[in-house]
């Protein structure tokens, strides 16, 4: 009679061994998982950031306080000399620079002249706009080749624009 008392535990036994090992097996699981969803929500979050900063250097060009005109039609990738001079210099207003400050938001916005070259090569590197992020934060850069049209001189430089995006860290 003690035989079937033994085979019972014995199955018992075997049971609670494979809910052990099945629990572990679902613990290593979803510490797996958690592992890998985390990389992929950083993954997101990172493409996301260089989608706003493309988004906004796709934009730049085609603000009218920036752009070309030829016959009052618009040229592509131009951006206006004295027009530059101007944003640039409006920017120190705190009204300006909070209206443009909704559509640029945490980036930096600057226009480097390549060729033909500047006469004072202090002139060659223009910000346009700059929210001066000065918490620890991650940035991702865009460059993009424009032209410079200066209709004081007619000369037309070819330069870029670049805009940095700034992003919190975490």
């Amino acid at each position: 009679m003690t035989a079937p008392n033994n085979r019972g535990q014995v199955q018992m036994a075997e049971t609670v061994a494979v809910v052990i090992i099945i629990v572990i097996l679902l613990i290593l699981g979803i510490a797996f998982w958690g592992r890998t969803s985390g990389d992929d929500i950083e993954d997101m979050n990172s493409y996301s950031q260089e989608l706003s900063t493309i988004e906004i250097a796709n934009t730049v060009p085609e603000f009218s306080e920036l752009k070309c005109y030829k016959a009052r039609v618009s040229e592509v990738k131009c951006l206006d000399m004295q027009k530059i001079i101007a944003m640039k210099n409006a920017m120190n207003n705190d009204e300006v620079f909070k209206y443009y400050n909704n559509h640029f938001m945490n980036s930096k916005i600057e226009v480097n002249i390549i060729y033909p070259p500047m006469d004072n090569p202090a002139d060659a590197n223009i910000t346009i706009y700059d929210a001066d992020i000065n918490a620890k934060t991650s940035s991702v850069q865009i460059e993009l080749p424009v032209n410079i049209k200066d209709n004081t001189n007619g000369i037309t430089r070819y330069g870029l624009l670049i805009v940095r995006g700034y992003y919190a860290n975490g």
